[in-house]
């Protein structure tokens, strides 16, 4: 804080919009990352299926990808980082969905693995992709609803030349 006693900046949009947003945003993540930690196994089953990485780095993906979903999604609860996290995971929903188009476009009946890891569960369509899109708008806005105004400068503090 400059010696005024305000704030450097303020972000864009209603604080309490962007609060609300983030805790969704980090219950979904946070969500979404459960069952993928606890079964490793079974999500690089369901990352496989999407025949995108090779089979060497599948494993690594789908223990990595759980936990760095539920550290962006407390990170998110706590408050701090918010803009970084946005950003973080406005480019992961942007990986998802085109990990997702390309699966449909070449025909292969995909089930995503976001939430459930169960090979019986629907088979994702082009009409569910609302959902992505969804959560990718609500990772945008946390991003960009968080970029700082400059300050203006006070009326007294202006020169008077």
């Amino acid at each position: 804080m400059p010696a005024t006693g305000r704030p450097v900046g303020r972000t864009l949009g209603n604080r309490k919009i962007l609060t609300i947003l983030r805790f969704a945003v980090a219950a979904a993540f946070i969500a979404a990352s459960w069952q993928k930690i606890l079964h490793p196994v079974a999500f690089a089953d369901i990352i496989e299926n999407y025949q995108i990485l090779s089979v060497a780095v599948v494993p690594l993906v789908a223990v990595w990808l759980p936990w760095t979903e539920l550290f962006a999604g407390v990170v998110l609860v706590v408050g701090v980082w918010t803009r970084a996290m946005g950003l973080l995971l406005t480019v992961l929903m942007f990986v998802f969905i085109a990990g997702l188009v390309q699966a449909m476009a070449r025909g292969i009946d995909i089930q995503c693995g976001c939430f459930s890891l169960d090979h019986q569960a629907a088979a994702r369509s082009w009409t569910s992709l609302w959902q992505e899109f969804l959560l990718l708008a609500a990772c945008l806005w946390l991003w960009i609803g968080h970029w700082k105004e400059p300050a203006r400068p006070r009326e007294e503090e202006k020169s008077t030349d």
